[in-house]
Protein backbone atom coordinates (compact mmCIF):
# COMPACT_ATOMS: atom_id res chain seq x y z
CA UNK A 1 0.00 0.00 0.00
CA UNK A 2 1.28 3.52 -0.90
CA UNK A 3 0.64 6.60 0.54
CA UNK A 4 1.23 10.39 -0.59
CA UNK A 5 1.49 13.26 1.65
CA UNK A 6 2.74 16.97 0.49
CA UNK A 7 4.91 18.97 2.28
CA UNK A 8 7.86 21.81 0.75
CA UNK A 9 11.50 22.17 0.66
CA UNK A 10 13.51 25.44 0.28
CA UNK A 11 15.30 26.56 -2.50
CA UNK A 12 17.43 29.88 -1.65
CA UNK A 13 14.27 32.50 -0.37
CA UNK A 14 11.50 30.22 -2.49
CA UNK A 15 9.60 27.40 -1.60
CA UNK A 16 9.38 23.83 -3.98
CA UNK A 17 6.26 21.81 -3.47
CA UNK A 18 7.28 17.97 -2.93
CA UNK A 19 5.11 14.67 -2.84
CA UNK A 20 6.19 12.40 -0.29
CA UNK A 21 5.10 8.64 -1.23
CA UNK A 22 5.09 5.67 1.34
CA UNK A 23 5.19 2.32 0.81
CA UNK A 24 4.70 0.09 3.82
CA UNK A 25 5.29 -3.90 3.32
CA UNK A 26 6.22 -7.14 4.85
CA UNK A 27 9.96 -7.86 4.66
CA UNK A 28 13.22 -6.94 7.02
CA UNK A 29 11.89 -4.13 9.36
CA UNK A 30 13.48 -0.53 8.24
CA UNK A 31 13.73 2.54 6.29
CA UNK A 32 14.37 3.22 3.38
CA UNK A 33 14.35 7.35 2.52
CA UNK A 34 15.26 7.77 -1.31
CA UNK A 35 14.82 11.08 -3.78
CA UNK A 36 18.63 13.06 -2.81
CA UNK A 37 17.60 13.42 0.97
CA UNK A 38 20.56 14.87 2.77
CA UNK A 39 22.09 13.96 6.38
CA UNK A 40 19.59 15.44 8.31
CA UNK A 41 16.71 14.14 6.41
CA UNK A 42 18.46 10.54 6.54
CA UNK A 43 18.36 11.33 9.88
CA UNK A 44 15.00 11.95 10.34
CA UNK A 45 13.50 7.88 10.56
CA UNK A 46 15.43 7.99 14.00
CA UNK A 47 13.43 11.06 15.16
CA UNK A 48 9.83 9.71 13.59
CA UNK A 49 10.35 6.42 15.00
CA UNK A 50 9.98 7.95 18.66
CA UNK A 51 7.73 10.31 18.67
CA UNK A 52 5.28 8.38 16.88
CA UNK A 53 5.98 6.11 19.71
CA UNK A 54 5.64 8.84 22.77
CA UNK A 55 2.77 10.39 20.77
CA UNK A 56 0.80 7.22 21.25
CA UNK A 57 0.63 5.57 18.06
CA UNK A 58 1.86 2.09 17.28
CA UNK A 59 5.27 1.41 14.79
CA UNK A 60 4.67 -1.63 13.18
CA UNK A 61 7.60 -3.64 11.98
CA UNK A 62 7.68 -3.10 8.43
CA UNK A 63 9.71 -2.24 5.64
CA UNK A 64 8.98 1.54 4.63
CA UNK A 65 10.01 2.91 1.70
CA UNK A 66 9.95 6.81 1.63
CA UNK A 67 10.22 8.52 -1.76
CA UNK A 68 10.62 12.52 -1.85
CA UNK A 69 9.40 13.27 -5.65
CA UNK A 70 10.29 14.91 -7.50
CA UNK A 71 13.48 13.01 -7.48
CA UNK A 72 16.08 15.01 -8.65
CA UNK A 73 16.10 17.82 -6.40
CA UNK A 74 18.30 17.98 -3.24
CA UNK A 75 16.46 18.49 -0.31
CA UNK A 76 17.63 19.48 3.00
CA UNK A 77 17.00 20.11 6.39
CA UNK A 78 14.00 19.19 9.01
CA UNK A 79 10.75 20.20 6.86
CA UNK A 80 9.83 16.64 6.20
CA UNK A 81 9.52 15.08 9.49
CA UNK A 82 5.71 15.98 9.96
CA UNK A 83 4.80 14.97 6.75
CA UNK A 84 6.54 11.50 6.78
CA UNK A 85 5.18 10.67 10.09
CA UNK A 86 1.62 11.56 8.80
CA UNK A 87 2.76 9.11 5.62
CA UNK A 88 3.72 6.05 8.00
CA UNK A 89 0.04 6.47 10.21
CA UNK A 90 -1.83 6.77 7.22
CA UNK A 91 -0.22 4.18 5.54
CA UNK A 92 -0.42 1.77 8.58
CA UNK A 93 -4.46 3.04 8.51
CA UNK A 94 -3.97 4.94 12.32
CA UNK A 95 -5.63 8.50 11.10
CA UNK A 96 -9.39 8.67 11.58
CA UNK A 97 -9.12 11.49 9.46
CA UNK A 98 -8.54 12.18 6.25
CA UNK A 99 -5.74 14.83 6.42
CA UNK A 100 -5.33 17.59 3.18
CA UNK A 101 -3.36 19.57 2.82
CA UNK A 102 0.69 20.68 2.69
CA UNK A 103 2.57 19.67 6.36
CA UNK A 104 5.75 20.99 7.48
CA UNK A 105 7.19 20.96 10.66
CA UNK A 106 10.40 19.41 12.72
CA UNK A 107 9.81 16.44 15.58
CA UNK A 108 11.16 15.97 18.86
CA UNK A 109 11.35 12.58 19.91
CA UNK A 110 8.79 12.99 22.68
CA UNK A 111 6.17 14.24 19.81
CA UNK A 112 6.62 17.89 19.62
CA UNK A 113 5.85 19.46 16.69
CA UNK A 114 9.10 22.21 16.62
CA UNK A 115 9.09 25.62 14.43
CA UNK A 116 11.27 25.33 10.98
CA UNK A 117 13.14 27.79 9.19
CA UNK A 118 11.22 29.73 5.67
CA UNK A 119 7.67 29.71 6.37
CA UNK A 120 7.08 33.17 4.69
CA UNK A 121 8.30 31.46 1.51
CA UNK A 122 6.41 28.19 2.36
CA UNK A 123 3.09 30.00 3.07
CA UNK A 124 3.05 32.54 -0.36
CA UNK A 125 3.73 29.00 -2.18
CA UNK A 126 0.68 27.66 -0.58
CA UNK A 127 -1.46 30.78 -1.61
CA UNK A 128 -0.58 30.51 -5.45
CA UNK A 129 -1.21 26.62 -5.11
CA UNK A 130 -4.47 25.19 -5.32
CA UNK A 131 -4.15 23.44 -2.24
CA UNK A 132 -4.51 26.59 -0.18
CA UNK A 133 -4.05 24.98 3.57
CA UNK A 134 -1.14 24.86 5.32
CA UNK A 135 -0.32 22.53 8.82
CA UNK A 136 2.49 23.85 10.55
CA UNK A 137 4.29 23.96 13.75
CA UNK A 138 2.11 26.79 16.90
CA UNK A 139 5.60 28.46 16.72
CA UNK A 140 5.20 29.47 13.19
CA UNK A 141 1.46 30.40 12.93
CA UNK A 142 2.14 34.34 13.69
CA UNK A 143 4.69 34.86 10.77
CA UNK A 144 2.34 32.30 8.46
CA UNK A 145 -0.77 34.67 9.52
CA UNK A 146 0.65 37.68 7.51
CA UNK A 147 -0.04 35.95 4.01
CA UNK A 148 -3.17 36.27 3.08
CA UNK A 149 -5.73 33.71 1.55
CA UNK A 150 -4.57 30.33 2.91
CA UNK A 151 -6.11 28.46 6.18
CA UNK A 152 -3.75 27.58 8.84
CA UNK A 153 -3.62 24.35 10.71
CA UNK A 154 -1.52 24.32 14.01
CA UNK A 155 0.02 21.51 15.74
CA UNK A 156 1.75 21.84 19.18
CA UNK A 157 1.70 17.80 19.54
CA UNK A 158 1.68 14.84 17.32
CA UNK A 159 -0.95 13.21 20.00
CA UNK A 160 -3.16 16.53 17.55
CA UNK A 161 -3.87 14.39 14.80
CA UNK A 162 -5.77 12.16 17.05
CA UNK A 163 -8.36 14.81 17.13
CA UNK A 164 -10.22 16.49 14.50
CA UNK A 165 -8.01 19.85 13.36
CA UNK A 166 -10.72 22.36 15.07
CA UNK A 167 -7.82 24.79 15.15
CA UNK A 168 -7.96 26.38 12.80
CA UNK A 169 -7.12 29.60 11.05
CA UNK A 170 -7.41 31.57 8.76
CA UNK A 171 -4.99 34.12 7.40
CA UNK A 172 -6.74 37.60 6.78
CA UNK A 173 -5.73 41.31 6.57
CA UNK A 174 -3.70 41.39 10.08
CA UNK A 175 -3.11 44.50 11.61
CA UNK A 176 0.49 45.58 11.93
CA UNK A 177 1.68 46.22 15.33
CA UNK A 178 2.25 50.10 16.44
CA UNK A 179 6.49 50.04 16.38
CA UNK A 180 7.86 51.09 19.92
CA UNK A 181 11.40 52.54 19.20
CA UNK A 182 13.92 52.14 21.35
CA UNK A 183 14.09 54.71 23.84
CA UNK A 184 18.06 54.44 23.91
CA UNK A 185 18.31 55.29 20.51
CA UNK A 186 17.49 59.07 19.73
CA UNK A 187 19.29 61.93 18.47
CA UNK A 188 18.56 64.19 21.40
CA UNK A 189 21.44 62.33 23.11
CA UNK A 190 23.93 63.77 20.07
CA UNK A 191 25.59 66.92 20.98
CA UNK A 192 25.69 69.48 18.48
CA UNK A 193 26.43 68.25 15.16
CA UNK A 194 22.86 69.73 13.52
CA UNK A 195 24.28 69.62 9.73
CA UNK A 196 25.38 65.72 10.10
CA UNK A 197 21.64 64.52 11.83
CA UNK A 198 20.58 67.28 8.96
CA UNK A 199 22.41 64.86 6.15
CA UNK A 200 21.40 62.11 7.86
CA UNK A 201 17.54 63.27 8.27
CA UNK A 202 17.85 63.54 3.95
CA UNK A 203 19.37 59.93 3.69
CA UNK A 204 16.57 58.43 5.63
CA UNK A 205 14.17 60.49 3.82
CA UNK A 206 15.32 59.66 0.54
CA UNK A 207 17.44 55.83 1.34
CA UNK A 208 20.17 57.19 0.24
CA UNK A 209 23.31 55.96 0.70
CA UNK A 210 25.82 58.37 3.45
CA UNK A 211 29.63 58.27 4.11
CA UNK A 212 30.82 59.94 7.04
CA UNK A 213 34.38 61.26 7.23
CA UNK A 214 35.95 62.48 10.39
CA UNK A 215 38.94 62.38 12.98
CA UNK A 216 38.58 59.35 16.04
CA UNK A 217 35.90 60.09 19.02
CA UNK A 218 33.72 62.94 16.33
CA UNK A 219 30.54 61.08 16.91
CA UNK A 220 30.58 59.41 13.50
CA UNK A 221 29.50 56.30 14.72
CA UNK A 222 27.14 57.09 17.18
CA UNK A 223 25.46 59.25 14.55
CA UNK A 224 25.20 56.37 12.73
CA UNK A 225 24.05 54.15 15.36
CA UNK A 226 21.15 55.68 15.88
CA UNK A 227 19.71 56.00 12.11
CA UNK A 228 16.99 53.35 13.13
CA UNK A 229 15.37 55.62 15.45
CA UNK A 230 14.37 58.25 12.22
CA UNK A 231 13.79 55.81 10.07
CA UNK A 232 9.84 55.24 8.78
CA UNK A 233 8.53 51.67 9.93
CA UNK A 234 7.73 48.83 7.38
CA UNK A 235 4.61 48.60 5.52
CA UNK A 236 3.08 44.91 5.40
CA UNK A 237 4.42 44.23 1.97
CA UNK A 238 7.91 45.13 3.01
CA UNK A 239 7.39 43.48 6.30
CA UNK A 240 6.68 40.58 4.41
CA UNK A 241 9.67 40.51 2.07
CA UNK A 242 12.33 41.46 4.81
CA UNK A 243 11.15 38.78 7.25
CA UNK A 244 11.03 35.97 4.15
CA UNK A 245 15.19 36.08 4.23
CA UNK A 246 15.24 36.18 7.74
CA UNK A 247 13.47 33.31 7.89
CA UNK A 248 15.33 31.55 5.49
CA UNK A 249 18.46 31.87 7.89
CA UNK A 250 16.38 31.53 11.47
CA UNK A 251 13.63 29.99 12.62
CA UNK A 252 12.37 33.57 14.81
CA UNK A 253 12.98 35.91 12.10
CA UNK A 254 12.90 39.68 13.44
CA UNK A 255 12.56 40.28 16.37
CA UNK A 256 8.74 39.98 18.14
CA UNK A 257 9.15 43.27 20.15
CA UNK A 258 9.20 45.54 17.14
CA UNK A 259 8.75 43.62 13.69
CA UNK A 260 8.02 46.17 11.63
CA UNK A 261 11.19 48.57 12.91
CA UNK A 262 13.82 48.30 10.00
CA UNK A 263 16.95 45.63 10.01
CA UNK A 264 20.17 47.82 11.39
CA UNK A 265 23.31 45.14 9.95
CA UNK A 266 26.82 46.21 11.63
CA UNK A 267 29.04 43.68 10.64
CA UNK A 268 32.69 43.74 11.42
CA UNK A 269 35.37 44.40 8.73
CA UNK A 270 36.58 40.58 9.62
CA UNK A 271 33.55 39.11 7.77
CA UNK A 272 34.27 36.75 4.99
CA UNK A 273 32.94 37.08 1.60
CA UNK A 274 30.08 34.22 2.01
CA UNK A 275 29.08 36.44 5.34
CA UNK A 276 28.64 39.79 3.53
CA UNK A 277 27.26 38.65 0.09
CA UNK A 278 25.92 35.67 0.77
CA UNK A 279 26.98 31.62 0.59
CA UNK A 280 27.87 28.48 2.38
CA UNK A 281 27.01 24.93 1.43
CA UNK A 282 24.84 22.50 0.38
CA UNK A 283 22.84 25.53 -0.51
CA UNK A 284 24.11 29.00 -0.28
CA UNK A 285 22.34 30.98 2.85
CA UNK A 286 21.31 35.05 2.85
CA UNK A 287 24.54 37.25 3.66
CA UNK A 288 24.82 40.47 5.41
CA UNK A 289 24.13 42.52 2.13
CA UNK A 290 20.36 40.61 2.27
CA UNK A 291 20.17 40.59 5.88
CA UNK A 292 19.71 44.41 5.63
CA UNK A 293 17.17 44.32 2.60
CA UNK A 294 14.92 46.94 3.41
CA UNK A 295 16.93 48.27 6.38
CA UNK A 296 20.48 49.47 6.90
CA UNK A 297 24.01 48.06 6.35
CA UNK A 298 26.50 49.93 9.00
CA UNK A 299 30.47 49.44 7.62
CA UNK A 300 32.21 51.27 10.44
CA UNK A 301 35.46 52.27 9.78
CA UNK A 302 35.14 51.17 6.10
CA UNK A 303 38.41 51.74 5.33
CA UNK A 304 39.67 48.65 7.49
CA UNK A 305 37.38 46.40 5.36
CA UNK A 306 39.51 43.90 2.68
CA UNK A 307 39.02 45.94 -0.56
CA UNK A 308 37.65 42.59 -1.78
CA UNK A 309 34.34 42.67 0.46
CA UNK A 310 33.93 46.59 -0.49
CA UNK A 311 34.29 45.66 -4.40
CA UNK A 312 31.70 42.78 -4.28
CA UNK A 313 29.09 45.51 -2.96
CA UNK A 314 29.08 47.03 -6.10
CA UNK A 315 26.35 45.14 -8.05
CA UNK A 316 24.17 45.06 -4.98
CA UNK A 317 24.43 48.54 -4.81
CA UNK A 318 23.05 49.43 -8.54
CA UNK A 319 20.66 46.48 -9.11
CA UNK A 320 19.64 45.50 -5.37
CA UNK A 321 19.97 42.25 -5.74
CA UNK A 322 22.66 39.89 -5.46
CA UNK A 323 23.26 36.74 -7.59
CA UNK A 324 24.81 33.70 -5.90
CA UNK A 325 26.01 31.30 -8.77
CA UNK A 326 27.82 27.39 -7.90
CA UNK A 327 28.25 24.65 -10.40
CA UNK A 328 24.91 23.20 -9.53
CA UNK A 329 22.67 26.04 -8.45
CA UNK A 330 22.19 29.82 -8.88
CA UNK A 331 20.09 31.54 -6.44
CA UNK A 332 19.24 35.29 -6.48
CA UNK A 333 18.47 37.40 -3.00
CA UNK A 334 17.37 40.65 -2.71
CA UNK A 335 19.22 43.61 -1.24
CA UNK A 336 17.85 46.78 -0.81
CA UNK A 337 19.48 48.87 1.52
CA UNK A 338 20.79 52.27 2.75
CA UNK A 339 24.77 51.90 2.97
CA UNK A 340 25.89 53.86 6.28
CA UNK A 341 29.61 53.81 6.46
CA UNK A 342 32.29 55.62 8.60
CA UNK A 343 36.18 56.09 8.14
CA UNK A 344 38.98 58.27 9.40
CA UNK A 345 40.39 60.72 6.44
CA UNK A 346 43.82 59.20 7.11
CA UNK A 347 45.65 55.99 9.13
CA UNK A 348 46.04 58.05 12.21
CA UNK A 349 43.12 59.88 11.95
CA UNK A 350 43.55 63.45 11.93
CA UNK A 351 44.45 65.17 8.88
CA UNK A 352 43.47 68.80 8.40
CA UNK A 353 42.72 68.61 12.10
CA UNK A 354 42.91 72.19 13.68
CA UNK A 355 44.06 70.45 17.30
CA UNK A 356 46.20 67.29 17.12
CA UNK A 357 48.99 67.62 14.22
CA UNK A 358 48.59 64.72 11.31
CA UNK A 359 51.39 62.12 11.56
CA UNK A 360 50.98 60.74 8.08
CA UNK A 361 53.10 60.75 4.98
CA UNK A 362 51.62 62.07 1.85
CA UNK A 363 51.55 58.84 0.04
CA UNK A 364 50.46 56.89 2.69
CA UNK A 365 46.92 59.32 3.25
CA UNK A 366 46.69 58.61 -1.07
CA UNK A 367 47.22 54.64 -0.16
CA UNK A 368 44.60 54.69 2.59
CA UNK A 369 41.84 56.65 0.21
CA UNK A 370 42.91 53.66 -2.16
CA UNK A 371 41.51 51.20 -0.15
CA UNK A 372 38.07 52.20 -1.02
CA UNK A 373 37.68 52.84 -4.75
CA UNK A 374 36.47 55.26 -7.12
CA UNK A 375 33.53 52.88 -8.25
CA UNK A 376 32.05 52.68 -4.39
CA UNK A 377 32.57 56.00 -3.73
CA UNK A 378 30.68 57.10 -6.95
CA UNK A 379 27.70 54.98 -5.55
CA UNK A 380 27.75 56.86 -2.07
CA UNK A 381 25.63 59.36 -2.04
CA UNK A 382 26.51 61.84 0.09
CA UNK A 383 30.10 62.26 2.18
CA UNK A 384 29.81 64.03 4.88
CA UNK A 385 32.53 65.84 7.17
CA UNK A 386 32.31 65.34 11.45
CA UNK A 387 34.79 67.52 12.39
CA UNK A 388 35.65 67.71 15.98
CA UNK A 389 33.32 69.24 18.30
CA UNK A 390 35.30 72.70 20.10
CA UNK A 391 34.90 72.93 24.29
CA UNK A 392 33.16 76.43 23.05
CA UNK A 393 30.29 74.41 20.80
CA UNK A 394 29.88 72.50 24.13
CA UNK A 395 29.35 75.10 26.37
CA UNK A 396 27.04 77.30 23.80
CA UNK A 397 24.68 74.07 22.54
CA UNK A 398 20.95 74.50 23.32
CA UNK A 399 18.95 71.39 23.22
CA UNK A 400 16.83 72.14 19.99
CA UNK A 401 14.02 69.95 19.79
CA UNK A 402 14.07 70.26 15.51
CA UNK A 403 16.78 67.27 15.65
CA UNK A 404 14.96 64.76 17.83
CA UNK A 405 14.22 62.05 16.74
CA UNK A 406 10.17 61.95 17.37
CA UNK A 407 10.45 64.97 14.98
CA UNK A 408 12.63 63.60 12.56
CA UNK A 409 11.10 60.50 11.85
CA UNK A 410 7.63 62.63 11.38
CA UNK A 411 8.91 65.15 8.87
CA UNK A 412 11.15 61.80 6.62
CA UNK A 413 7.18 59.61 6.95
CA UNK A 414 5.54 62.55 5.76
CA UNK A 415 8.42 63.43 2.93
CA UNK A 416 8.15 59.16 1.73
CA UNK A 417 4.01 59.35 1.83
CA UNK A 418 4.73 62.29 -0.71
CA UNK A 419 7.34 59.76 -2.73
CA UNK A 420 4.69 57.28 -2.91
CA UNK A 421 1.93 59.21 -3.75
CA UNK A 422 3.81 60.99 -6.77
CA UNK A 423 5.79 57.64 -8.19
CA UNK A 424 5.08 54.67 -6.15
CA UNK A 425 8.38 54.20 -4.35
CA UNK A 426 11.58 55.73 -2.24
CA UNK A 427 13.51 58.72 -4.41
CA UNK A 428 16.42 56.44 -4.11
CA UNK A 429 14.86 53.76 -6.52
CA UNK A 430 13.76 56.09 -8.94
CA UNK A 431 15.10 54.61 -12.44
CA UNK A 432 16.99 56.69 -14.72
CA UNK A 433 14.20 56.39 -17.30
CA UNK A 434 11.56 58.18 -14.51
CA UNK A 435 13.91 60.72 -13.43
CA UNK A 436 13.70 63.65 -15.94
CA UNK A 437 9.71 63.39 -15.25
CA UNK A 438 9.51 63.29 -11.60
CA UNK A 439 12.91 65.33 -10.93
CA UNK A 440 13.26 67.91 -13.80
CA UNK A 441 15.26 70.48 -13.61
CA UNK A 442 14.79 73.93 -14.39
CA UNK A 443 16.84 74.81 -17.33
CA UNK A 444 18.70 78.26 -15.96
CA UNK A 445 19.68 74.87 -12.85
CA UNK A 446 21.65 72.68 -15.27
CA UNK A 447 24.48 74.22 -15.77
CA UNK A 448 25.28 73.85 -11.88
CA UNK A 449 25.75 70.09 -12.84
CA UNK A 450 26.99 70.37 -16.51
CA UNK A 451 30.02 72.49 -15.41
CA UNK A 452 31.01 69.55 -12.62
CA UNK A 453 30.80 67.00 -15.41
CA UNK A 454 32.74 69.09 -17.55
CA UNK A 455 35.41 69.47 -15.37
CA UNK A 456 35.48 65.99 -13.85
CA UNK A 457 34.05 66.36 -10.64
CA UNK A 458 31.24 63.72 -11.20
CA UNK A 459 30.18 61.13 -13.51
CA UNK A 460 27.20 60.76 -14.86
CA UNK A 461 26.05 58.60 -11.86
CA UNK A 462 26.67 61.09 -9.87
CA UNK A 463 24.81 63.78 -11.68
CA UNK A 464 21.69 61.66 -11.42
CA UNK A 465 22.79 60.83 -8.02
CA UNK A 466 22.54 64.64 -7.01
CA UNK A 467 19.22 64.87 -9.01
CA UNK A 468 17.86 62.43 -6.76
CA UNK A 469 19.39 63.53 -4.09
CA UNK A 470 18.11 66.91 -4.36
CA UNK A 471 14.31 66.07 -4.59
CA UNK A 472 14.47 64.55 -1.57
CA UNK A 473 15.63 67.73 -0.20
CA UNK A 474 12.97 69.16 -2.07
CA UNK A 475 10.45 66.95 -0.78
CA UNK A 476 11.47 67.66 3.13
CA UNK A 477 11.68 71.22 2.54
CA UNK A 478 8.23 71.03 1.13
CA UNK A 479 9.11 72.27 -2.79
CA UNK A 480 6.58 70.46 -5.60
CA UNK A 481 9.42 71.29 -7.59
CA UNK A 482 13.63 71.53 -7.35
CA UNK A 483 14.80 74.53 -7.16
CA UNK A 484 18.26 76.33 -6.82
CA UNK A 485 18.81 76.06 -3.09
CA UNK A 486 17.96 71.88 -2.96
CA UNK A 487 20.41 71.66 -6.05
CA UNK A 488 23.29 73.74 -4.33
CA UNK A 489 22.47 72.02 -1.02
CA UNK A 490 22.52 68.49 -2.49
CA UNK A 491 26.12 69.27 -4.56
CA UNK A 492 27.85 70.28 -0.98
CA UNK A 493 27.07 66.20 0.19
CA UNK A 494 28.98 65.05 -2.61
CA UNK A 495 32.57 65.09 -1.67
CA UNK A 496 34.54 65.88 1.42
CA UNK A 497 36.98 68.18 1.86
CA UNK A 498 39.20 65.47 3.50
CA UNK A 499 39.41 64.37 -0.73
CA UNK A 500 41.19 67.16 -1.61
CA UNK A 501 44.95 65.79 -0.68
CA UNK A 502 46.52 68.50 -2.47
CA UNK A 503 49.47 65.62 -2.64
CA UNK A 504 52.75 66.62 -4.86
CA UNK A 505 52.35 65.98 -8.56
CA UNK A 506 55.27 63.34 -9.74
CA UNK A 507 58.23 64.39 -10.99
CA UNK A 508 59.72 63.06 -13.79
CA UNK A 509 63.32 63.59 -14.92
CA UNK A 510 63.95 65.49 -18.01
CA UNK A 511 64.69 62.06 -20.57
CA UNK A 512 61.28 60.47 -19.43
CA UNK A 513 57.98 61.28 -20.06
CA UNK A 514 55.33 59.51 -18.56
CA UNK A 515 53.14 58.63 -21.57
CA UNK A 516 55.74 58.37 -24.56
CA UNK A 517 54.67 59.39 -27.82
CA UNK A 518 53.35 57.04 -30.90
CA UNK A 519 56.33 57.20 -33.02
CA UNK A 520 57.10 54.82 -36.15
CA UNK A 521 56.65 51.44 -35.51
CA UNK A 522 60.40 49.70 -35.88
Amino acid sequence: MVTQTLSTTLMGINALEVIIEVDARQGLPGEHIIGLPDTVIRESKNRIKSAIKNAGFEYPLKQYTINLAPAEIPKEGPLFDLAIAVGILKVTQQLKQDINGVLVGELSLDGHVKPVRGIIAIGELIAASKHKTLILPKDNLEQAQLIPGITLHPLTHLRDLKQPLSQTSSATETQLPTPKYPRNLDYKYVKCQEHAKRALEIAAAGHHNVLLVGPPGSGKSMLLKQLPSILAPMNKQALINTLKVHSISTKEGLPKKCPTLRPFRAPHHSVSMAGMIGGGTPSPMPGEISLAHNGVLFLDEMAEFPRQILESLRQPLEDHQVTISRANISLQYPAQFILAATMNPCPCGYYKDPQTPCTCRSNEIQKYWKKISGPILDRIDMIIDVPRLLASELENNTPDETYHSSQMRKRIVQSQHIQHQRQGCINAHITPQQLDEIAPIHKEDKPLLLHALDKGLMSMRSMANINKLARSIADLNGHPEIKRQDILEAMQYRKSHYQNLHLPSPTYPSSHTPYPSQGPMI
